[in-house]
């Protein structure tokens, strides 16, 4: 039987067991070249379009595969993916004719600043909190350096933003052949900006950031007060941008809200499409729960994964730790758990145990430390003392709670944005300056504890 035959098998085996989507990603464009025996065993080579698609298999849908042959009876059978563009390779005299390994031999790596291969748009839970940022991302890949550009997302810590980020550039490569993609932190840039420096390697550095199709940017707070480096992305964005490259942002907040960011930087990185995203509802939580006990295998009753969503008050990175917590729980217990040691086991957990934190309790607790009154924090007195708590409160609605400008301005009588972000600056500058961290330190405490 010819090794193409026995891959259409295997294939036709293997798509009934996962979605067709999955199917038409990772597998439509798999070609067999070469089939052979080594040791005993049957070697069949098949061609991916790149290495992110062969990582992706190899990583993802191993198991899979080999489960796909063996009941197909190819029990002697080993699969091995290699990058070509060509149906044939030519065989080699002096050496192996492949340098990947059997599929039944390989291991994960992961090193710093590199695509992850676990974050697609495949596995992005999506619901009300970050449909619009989701939608822009997949819209993005269609339409490189053109219909978003810059896309910038912005949101609190935990809520997909990195994934997004990230699975913009792993579609990137399955749909594009030899795309340069670059996913950097903008501490990572700032590092090797200051390192060219040091070592007068400023061509070089250029050359790597100039050189991207696609430049993709994750926490840019990061620059704030960091002005030459400012200064470098500036230029580095103008080049990639006016080359028609796409460029992907990731912050914590919206460029307008970063204090000490310079004006033409907040003006090229709104130059295109901004879209925020906020931590989950309810119903959303529930979902990434669910999908996330998949991914990892195990399955559990919706009695815990609802008491989990209620329980997790921050976004998808969090509810991915109370799984690992429950996950550990669950091989303790010999792979079963129930309800009540998930509810002993998170009584113990701190993080997910402590008290439901919201703005009227930051509220409370602000009014009783600087002794005013809720009505005076919410009315037009400009007393220095009633500024300095309406800024504080300002300042923590923000931080503990990731709230948009609009709605503390709703919490705090009506005020307008300017003023939002004018309060936010001004602790955020005293705490810089070591003069008020003792008390936002005392206040986050109180919060946390109350």
């Amino acid at each position: 039987m010819s090794g193409q035959k026995i891959w259409n098998n295997i294939l036709s085996n293997f798509k009934t067991q996962v979605s067709t989507s999955t199917f038409k990603t990772w597998f439509s464009g798999t070609f067999v070249l070469d089939l052979k025996s080594e040791e005993g065993r049957d070697l069949l080579v098949v061609g991916v379009r790149n290495s992110f698609v062969r990582e992706q298999i190899e990583n993802r849908y191993r198991e899979v595969i080999l489960k796909s042959a063996k009941t197909l009876n190819y029990k002697k059978l080993s699969v091995i993916f290699v990058v070509s563009q060509k149906e044939k390779t030519p065989p080699t005299k002096n050496g192996p004719l492949f340098s990947g390994r059997p599929l039944d031999f390989i291991t994960k790596s992961k090193s710093p600043d590199t695509l992850s291969i676990s974050h697609t748009f495949e596995n992005f839970v999506v619901g009300g909190s970050n449909n619009l940022a989701y939608l822009a991302a997949t819209q993005a890949t269609t339409s490189l350096g053109s219909l978003y550009n810059p896309l910038l997302i912005h949101g609190p810590t935990g809520v997909g933003k990195t994934h997004l980020l990230q699975a913009i550039g792993n579609e990137v490569l399955v749909k594009t052949v030899n795309a340069k993609i670059l996913y950097v932190s903008a501490e990572r840039f700032t590092n090797d900006y200051i390192e060219s420096l040091n070592n007068k390697t400023q061509q070089a550095f250029r050359s790597k950031y100039r050189s991207a199709d696609v430049l993709l940017v994750d926490d840019i707070q990061f620059f704030a007060g960091k002005e030459s480096t400012q200064d470098e992305f500036f230029y580095t964005f103008d080049e990639l941008h006016l080359s028609g490259k796409q460029i992907v942002l990731a912050s914590d907040r919206h460029p307008k809200e970063i204090a000490r960011l310079k004006d033409r930087l907040v003006s090229r990185f709104l130059g295109g499409m901004a879209c925020g995203i906020t931590f989950p509802d309810l119903e959303m939580k529930t979902a990434i729960l669910t999908s996330k006990s998949k991914e990892k295998g195990i399955s559990l009753d919706s009695s815990i994964i609802h008491y989990l969503a209620e329980r997790c008050r921050g976004g998808a990175r969090e509810l991915e730790g109370s799984l690992v917590s429950v996950l550990a729980l669950s091989k303790l217990s010999g792979g079963r758990v129930d309800l009540e040691e998930v509810r002993a086991a998170i009584g113990r957990d701190t993080n997910l145990n402590s008290p439901i934190v919201t703005p009227g309790k930051i509220m409370d607790i602000v009014s009783r430390h600087f002794k005013v009154s809720s009505d005076d924090l919410c009315g037009p007195s400009r007393k220095s003392r009633l500024v300095e708590a309406r800024q504080t409160l300002m300042y923590l609605l923000r931080k503990q709670l990731g709230l948009p400008l609009s709605t503390i301005g709703d919490i705090l009588g009506g005020r307008d944005h300017s003023t939002i972000i004018h309060g936010i600056e001004r602790v955020e500058n005293l705490c810089l300056n070591q003069i008020k961290n003792d008390e936002i330190l005392r206040l986050t405490t109180a919060i946390s504890s109350n």
